[in-house]
């Protein structure tokens, strides 16, 4: 019943077309904010999943490294155990350290991180492979693979692959240093250059790790991590393996883990740019509340006829709420339907480029999620109820002022 009046209410003709023209206005603005929001936050989530994406291509599925200090031995034993553990998919010894690196007159300090051949099977570094060739060479002969950034910053850019250059490191010896001749220092030949992302192409450069060991003095059974690539559904047993296996002088890292302050802000951020536009929204919703009021003065006759047919004051205000739901979900499933085939469109045409040239992708990626919509229909639920409780109040007030 109280559906129906509702409905009779919001489809009737009014003594006043103002009030069905600002009816109409609280609806297309409940639809606009619904689109906006789901629009945008649908926008938010194409563009975490695209990090995510690189971060994941470039990180491994699981990372072991010391509680304490930089570097830890490891036994052939231990390391032929986790290379049995049921899940493993590929393994590889890891050695990272920071190193200068000098090419003629140009200079940088890069992270150089040795891996073994098998290293392909756990990063997808050779995805992003921009010139020359996914080569890490040996201790004889070490290649260098070289993020972008530095290749850039060493003057290497436009250089044929091939070149040579000087890698010096801090030795162990614990003695000060003054000057580059009391550094490690070997030579290695540049084979190959990606780009994944500004980060890790300022940053990274990739060698075999028995160079990395002779160029930061470490044994032959020295590394910094140990990083591996499971298979799917493998994750927890493969971690507790690895804890059972290395005891607790290790910590092990799922992908999450190893960026979890990253992946922690751009959630945050997702909630931040929902608060913000829904704060918008429910300041356009007062139009609903103008409407919904002139609606009550309009209906009083009605009020007190319904009053006569034994309606109580709950009854009546009930009629006004279920108006004031039925106005706010109205504009928003016609929010919702438009931003849903702007979605489907942009992202089957991607017809809305993004600028420059430079992005991993040119247009805006957009992904719905289903908790945006739960979390959309939640606040229309609360936008509806706070409109439309004082103008609901007013109308069942209009029976004890008759009395």
């Amino acid at each position: 019943m109280h559906f129906l009046f509702a409905w009779r209410y919001f489809r009737g003709k009014y003594a006043f077309q103002a009030i069905q023209i600002i009816a109409w206005v609280s609806v297309f603005a409940i639809a606009i904010g619904t689109a906006a929001l789901i629009t945008i936050l649908s926008v938010s989530n194409g563009f975490t999943e695209v990090v995510k994406g690189l971060y994941a291509d470039f990180y491994a599925d699981v990372r072991v490294t010391p509680v304490q200090g930089k570097f830890f031995k490891l036994s052939d034993a231990k390391y032929s155990a986790l290379k049995k553990i049921e899940g493993v998919k590929a393994i590889s010894k890891v050695v990272e350290n920071r190193a200068l690196i000098v090419k003629g007159n140009f200079q940088t300090v890069a992270f150089v991180k040795g891996v073994d051949t098998s290293y392909g099977s756990i990063n997808n570094i050779i995805k992003y492979l921009k010139r020359g060739q996914c080569a890490i060479g040996d201790i004889n002969n070490p290649l260098l693979i070289m993020g972008i950034g530095v290749e850039q910053k060493l003057g290497l850019f436009q250089s044929m692959l091939g070149d040579t250059m000087q890698l010096y490191a801090v030795n162990r010896s614990g003695k000060s240093v003054t000057q580059l001749n009391q550094l490690n220092n070997l030579t290695a030949t540049q084979s190959g250059a990606f780009s994944v992302q500004q980060e890790f192409d300022d940053q990274y450069v990739f060698t075999n790790y028995e160079y990395a060991q002779y160029l930061f003095d470490l044994t032959p059974n020295e590394f910094s991590a140990i990083e591996l690539s499971l298979l799917s559904n493998k994750e927890k047993q493969v971690i507790e393996n690895i804890k059972l296996i290395l005891g607790d002088d290790f910590i092990v890292r799922n992908k999450y883990q190893q960026n979890v302050d990253l992946y922690k802000i751009m959630q945050l951020e997702k909630w931040i740019i929902f608060c913000i536009l829904a704060l918008i929204m429910m300041v356009a919703s007062f139009n609903l509340v103008g409407a919904l009021t002139m609606l009550v003065l309009e209906k009083q006759k009605d009020i007190h006829v319904l009053h006569a047919m034994g309606a109580t004051p709950w009854d009546i205000q009930k009629i006004f709420l279920m108006l004031s739901a039925m106005m706010a979900f109205i504009g928003a499933f016609i929010g919702g339907a438009l931003a849903s085939l702007f979605i489907w469109l942009q992202y089957q045409f991607h017809f809305i480029k993004l600028g420059g040239s430079s992005f991993v992708i040119d247009y805006y990626p957009v992904k719905p999620m289903l908790e945006d919509y739960v979390a959309i229909i939640a606040l229309v639920c609360t936008i509806a109820i706070l409109a439309g409780w004082i103008p609901s109040k007013k109308a069942s007030a209009k029976i004890f002022d008759k009395i």
